[in-house]
């Protein structure tokens, strides 16, 4: 009787050890599936800033380069390839982190970083920056030669 009991404890501990660690399981798979969606979120906006933002910047430069061309030659030219290089890089980021995404909701991935994603946007901020720079010195150019322009007429 007392190795009956024995065997039904460690059958009845058994039981219950399998289900703890079934219910586990159970609740990686729906943290992984709700962190999936958040990060999902995050890799959204990031492309939405990116793709907004690039195509504001592109639409700046052409503008300033119309006007003044000599910008180009100043360094406009190599914000523009460097704009080019940025975006494609971004595509490729972001495909790569939703495979990753696709791969943390199958439960095949446990981790994420965004840390590429936010390389791009940090890149794309400084292109930003040094356009700003350009239209600043425009800016104070015109400003400097409108007097010129008004003794003139």
């Amino acid at each position: 009787m007392e190795r009956y009991l024995r065997k039904y404890g460690d059958a009845a501990l058994i039981a219950e050890l399998t289900k703890t660690v079934n219910a586990h399981g159970e609740a990686r798979a729906l943290f992984n599936a709700e962190v999936a969606d958040s990060l999902a979120q995050i890799v959204e906006a990031a492309e939405r800033y990116i793709k907004n933002e690039s195509a504001r910047l592109i639409a700046t430069l052409e503008r300033l380069e119309a006007k003044v061309p000599e910008f180009r030659e100043l360094g406009l030219g190599d914000v523009e390839e460097r704009l080019v290089a940025v975006v494609r890089e971004s595509e490729v980021v972001i495909e790569k982190l939703r495979a990753r995404l696709d791969e943390m909701r199958e439960g095949r991935a446990a981790h994420l970083t965004l840390d590429e994603v936010f390389d791009v946007i940090k890149e794309l901020n400084e292109l930003w920056d040094i356009a700003d720079r350009f239209v600043r010195f425009y800016s104070s150019l015109y400003s400097d030669l409108t007097p010129l322009f008004l003794m003139a007429t």
